[in-house]
């Protein structure tokens, strides 16, 4: 069995929580302990799921390097302990040349998502993300609304990088 973990920068989140949500200013970095998370964009209603976290992954890691606002939102389709490691840990933990070398990544990265978001992308014989179901849909998209609703500072944020995108 999992030993609990506790302290100040643990995080314990429950099924349908919001982590964070795309065009947030946050950059803080999170470990997974215990538990699942969705992560998934939004055109209008429609959810797609882009990839399912687990125990042991991490998310955040492009804002955490590039300051940039989050490129997808983020939620707990189980209950969940993270481990949040403040931006402002960056350079206390990491030389300058890894910080370097994680901003020109984080750059390419992030080139290649806007191309793909434009031209979108063809696929062969891969295997994707199942898409989910109305009823998940409408459950995610409410968990987002929700957590917009109760942030309004982050629903601005999200609002202008939305427009900044184009999507």
């Amino acid at each position: 069995m999992k030993k609990k973990l506790t302290g100040p920068l643990t995080k314990s989140l429950k099924k349908g929580e919001m982590i964070c949500v795309a065009g947030e200013q946050n950059s803080d970095l999170y470990i997974i302990h215990a538990g699942k998370l969705m992560v998934f964009v939004t055109d209008g209603t429609k959810v797609t799921p882009l990839a399912y976290l687990g125990e042991g992954e991490y998310l955040g890691e492009l804002s955490f390097f590039d300051h940039e606002p989050r490129s997808a939102h983020v939620m707990c389709v189980e209950d969940s302990t993270l481990v949040q490691i403040p931006v402002s840990e960056i350079n206390k933990q990491f030389p300058p040349w890894l910080v370097t070398i994680a901003n020109s990544i984080t750059h390419k990265l992030r080139k290649s998502s806007d191309l793909i978001r434009q031209k979108g992308i063809r696929r062969k014989n891969v295997e994707s993300i199942k898409p989910l179901s109305i009823e998940e849909q409408r459950e995610a998209y409410q968990s987002l609304q929700d957590y917009l609703d109760d942030n309004p500072m982050i629903k601005e944020e999200a609002l202008a990088w939305q427009e900044r995108v184009g999507s």
